[in-house]
């Protein structure tokens, strides 16, 4: 899906891919990203599923967490990702999960077959490229949505709906990043729970519905930063490099705004400019 935005020229037109729920989405097009995950799987190479899971945990461990890097580096996470996706299907963007206002997880995460064969988003093998297997190594995702690790608070359900106001009444963008980490770690551990890989930072990338949740953080975001409180990290921060294991190259600065990137949420707008 595609939206015509404004440029800064009243002659010229631009185009931003949209990202979209997955619950809102066509049958039709919940089945182009399906088979586009499928090929993507298919593929042993850089351009292929296990590649770009491994830059998360095993075996790359690239990963920012807990600090300001947080949101820009899985920003350029999704990026290459869905540039992936979109060698094989131009028109194919990576689908959010509403968490905010959804219970459960989405039917298309779900559904164990889909289209009478396996179903690729509800669990995928974990074949982590470049290193041999080790002792201990899941060999494919499964979830234990609401399980509780022995000894640790059970994790909320969602919808997270509750915690919306008070991330987006962030005045900053330090306090916006510290408050989102709150949310996502919650639908990490509720997802995995007690042994999924969800989880477990080594192997949450290779549930594809890690995808999912990234995009929505992202997507929380993008609505903070065009809020009346919305703010662009320091200087210092936006000139420091993010760490991927494939080009484009990309500082923080890069990753600011989604129009750079090339898309744009659904039900959000933008204007961007257009050259040539």
């Amino acid at each position: 899906m595609t939206i015509q935005v404004a440029a800064r020229s009243r002659r010229e037109r631009g185009t931003l891919k949209v990202r979209q729920n997955i619950t809102q989405m066509s049958a039709e097009e919940v089945t182009r990203f399906r088979s586009a995950m499928e090929e993507m799987l298919r593929r042993p190479d850089n351009r292929g599923f296990q590649f770009f899971a491994g830059w998360h945990g095993v075996p790359l461990g690239i990963c920012e967490h807990s600090n300001q890097l947080f949101l820009p580096w899985h920003r350029g996470y999704l990026y290459h990702f869905e540039l992936a996706l979109q060698e094989i299907d131009s028109e194919v963007t990576l689908p959010w999960w509403d968490w905010m206002d959804e219970a459960g997880i989405p039917a298309a995460y779900g559904d164990a077959e889909a289209e009478g064969k396996e179903n690729v988003l509800a669990s995928m093998p974990i074949e982590p490229m470049g290193v041999p297997r080790q002792p201990g190594w899941p060999d494919k995702t499964q979830r234990d949505p609401g399980g509780q690790i022995p000894g640790f608070p059970a994790p909320l359900p969602p919808p997270l709906s509750s915690f919306y106001d008070w991330v987006m009444e962030s005045p900053s963008y330090q306090q916006f990043w510290n408050r989102c980490v709150r949310p996502h770690n919650n639908i990490h551990n509720w997802v995995g729970g007690n042994g999924g890989q969800m989880a477990d930072e080594n192997w949450a990338a290779f549930d594809p519905i890690f995808w999912a949740h990234h995009t929505m953080v992202d997507r929380l975001w993008r609505i903070w930063q065009h809020s009346p409180l919305g703010e662009d990290p320091d200087l210092a921060l936006q000139e420091t490099s993010l760490t991927f294991a494939k080009g484009p190259s990309l500082l923080v600065r890069d990753v600011l705004h989604v129009e750079q990137l090339g898309y744009e949420y659904a039900a959000q707008s933008s204007t961007v400019p257009v050259t040539g």
